[in-house]
C-alpha cells in the first residue's frame, strides 16, 4: 500500500519583491490566495506533511508566484528541507516561468517590472533534484520544460506532464508529446504498475464550463481526454482553478478518467490531499486542511485567515465608493476597469443594494418586477433577516473548498437559492450562460456527483 500526498498552486513570493503600498494592496486584494504570507503558510504545510506517514509529495505545477528568480530560490530552499523527510516530484507551469511577460516588484504607490525571472529551459534543471533525477523516462517540450515518469512506490508510477504548450501556443500537448505519452501508459501496463497523471491545466471543467472554461482547461479538452483514458490513463490529478472538487470523463470508447483538482495551498482552504493506492490500485483520497501558521511570531488560524483573506476578494470590490476606485479594483481582477467603471451610476448602487440587502428586501423588490412568483413565500420569511452578502460568501467558499458543508436539493436553503438564481435565465432565455449558472450553483451546493473531501476512486 502506497500513501500519498498532492498539493498545488504554492505562488511562493518573495518579500523581497515588497509588501507595502497601494499597488501592492490593490494585487495582494484581488487574488484569493495570499501573497506576503505564502512562506509561512508554506512552511507550516510542509512540516505538518514530513511529520505524516506519506511516502512521497507531489506538487501540481505553479510553484512561485510569478516565476520571481528570489521566488524560486526561496522555495527551492524549503523544498530542500522536507525533502529531508519525504520524496518529492514535482511539475511546473506557467507562473514558474512569467508566461505574461509581466514580473512585478512593488514599492510605495509604484509599481516596476525590473525583476530577474526564471526562463522556461532552466526549470529542469534548477528542480532536476525533484523528480527529473528519479525518472524512468523524460521529454523535454519545445519550450524547454520537462515531463516525466518515475516509480513512486513498488507497482504505482507518476505521470508528470508539463501542458504549458501545444502547437498552437496553448495548454496542452504536442503530436510528439502525446506519442511519448502514450508509450509511458502502455509500458506501465506491461510491467503491471499502476500509472497516476499529475499536470497544472484542468481537462475537465469542473463545477460548471462557466467557472473553470476556456483556458482553466487545456485546449481541445475532450479531443485531450478521451486520447489520454483510451490510453489507459485512469486518474489524473490537475491544480490550477485553485478549487477542490472531483470529476470524470467518459470517451466515446467508453473509457474513463477520474480527475481530482487540487486546491491552492496558500489560499483558503489549505487542501492537502492525502491519497492511499489500493490493492486493487484504486485511489482512495482524505483532504486536510491546515490549521494554523505562525506569521510574526504569532500562531495563527488558517482558517479564519484564509477564509477572511479570500471573501476580501469581493468585499473590497463591493465596497467601493467611487468611480476611480472601482476602476481600480477592476484592473487589479484583470478587468478592464476604465471601459467599465463608465458604467458605475449603475454598478455602484448594485453593489450597495447586495452588501445592505436582506432576503427581505430582495422578495420585495423582485415582488414589485413581477419576478418572485416562482420564490416560494414561507422560504423568503423563513430567511428574511439573512443577508445576501451573506449567502455570496456562503456559495464562493463552497466553490474554493468542495463543498465542506453539503445541502439536499430538499433542503429549504438550496431550494430558495436555486429559486433565485433560476430568475436570470427567465429573463434571458436565450442566453445559454445564464442556464449554465443554475447548473454550477446546484453542482457548489451539493457537492456534484462526488464527494470531494473523503472517497474511493
Amino acid at each position: 500500500m502506497t500513501k500519498l500526498t498532492f498539493i498545488a498552486d504554492t505562488h511562493h513570493y518573495s518579500k523581497t519583491l515588497g509588501t507595502t503600498g497601494r499597488q501592492y494592496n490593490l494585487r495582494s486584494g484581488s487574488d484569493q490566495k495570499c501573497l506576503a504570507q505564502t512562506g509561512e503558510i508554506i512552511d507550516a504545510a510542509f512540516k505538518k506533511i514530513a511529520d505524516s506517514d506519506t511516502d512521497a509529495v507531489m506538487i501540481a505545477g505553479d510553484l512561485t508566484n510569478d516565476g520571481e528568480m528570489a521566488s524560486h530560490i526561496e522555495f527551492r530552499e524549503k523544498l530542500y528541507k522536507l525533502r529531508e523527510k519525504k520524496r518529492i516530484f514535482l511539475i511546473t507551469a506557467t507562473h514558474d516561468w512569467c508566461c505574461d511577460q509581466n514580473p512585478r516588484r512593488f514599492s510605495g504607490n509604484t509599481v516596476t517590472h525590473d525583476v530577474e525571472v526564471m526562463q522556461s529551459r532552466e526549470l529542469p534543471e534548477f528542480y532536476r533534484e525533484f523528480g527529473p533525477d528519479d525518472a524512468i523516462s523524460k521529454f523535454i517540450t519545445h519550450i524547454g520544460t520537462c515531463s516525466y515518469v518515475a516509480q513512486i512506490g513498488e507497482n504505482v508510477r507518476l505521470l508528470a506532464l508539463n501542458d504549458d504548450k501545444n502547437e498552437k501556443d496553448h495548454a496542452g500537448f504536442t503530436e510528439e508529446h502525446f506519442q511519448w505519452i502514450e508509450a509511458q501508459i502502455k509500458k506501465a501496463r506491461e510491467d503491471n504498475c499502476l500509472i497516476i497523471g499529475m499536470e497544472h491545466h484542468l481537462l475537465i471543467p469542473h463545477i460548471s464550463p462557466l467557472i473553470t472554461g476556456g483556458s482553466v482547461c487545456v485546449a481541445d479538452r475532450e479531443y485531450v481526454a478521451s486520447r489520454l483514458a483510451d490510453a489507459g490513463l485512469r486518474y489524473m490529478f490537475v491544480g490550477h482553478s485553485h478549487i477542490q472538487n472531483t470529476a470524470d470523463f467518459k470517451s466515446e470508447k467508453g473509457n474513463i478518467i477520474t480527475e481530482i483538482n487540487v486546491g491552492s495551498l496558500v489560499g483558503y482552504p489549505a487542501p492537502i490531499v492525502n491519497v492511499t493506492v489500493n490493492d486493487d490500485l484504486t485511489l482512495s483520497y482524505e483532504v486536510e486542511h491546515l490549521e494554523s501558521f505562525t506569521l510574526d511570531g504569532k500562531e495563527i488560524d488558517a482558517q479564519e485567515f484564509l477564509k477572511n483573506h479570500a471573501l476580501a476578494l469581493i468585499h473590497r470590490l463591493l465596497y467601493s465608493l467611487n468611480k476611480q476606485e472601482l476602476s481600480d479594483r477592476l484592473t487589479a481582477l484583470q478587468l478592464n476597469g476604465n471601459k467599465l467603471s463608465k458604467f458605475s451610476y449603475v454598478i455602484l448602487p448594485l453593489f450597495k443594494f447586495i452588501r445592505t440587502a436582506d432576503v427581505k428586501m430582495l422578495y420585495k423588490k423582485l415582488k414589485r418586477l413581477g419576478l418572485a412568483k416562482d420564490i416560494d413565500k414561507s422560504l423568503a420569511e423563513k430567511f428574511k433577516n439573512k443577508k445576501l452578502l451573506s449567502f455570496a460568501d456562503e456559495i464562493m467558499l463552497a466553490a474554493f473548498d468542495g463543498s465542506v458543508k453539503k445541502y439536499s436539493r430538499e433542503d429549504d436553503y438550496y431550494r430558495l437559492v436555486m429559486s433565485v438564481v433560476s430568475i436570470p435565465s427567465k429573463i434571458m432565455k436565450s442566453n445559454i450562460n445564464m442556464k449554465r449558472l443554475i447548473f454550477a450553483v446546484d453542482s457548489i451546493l451539493t457537492g456534484g456527483k462526488f464527494d470531494n473531501q473523503k472517497a474511493t476512486v
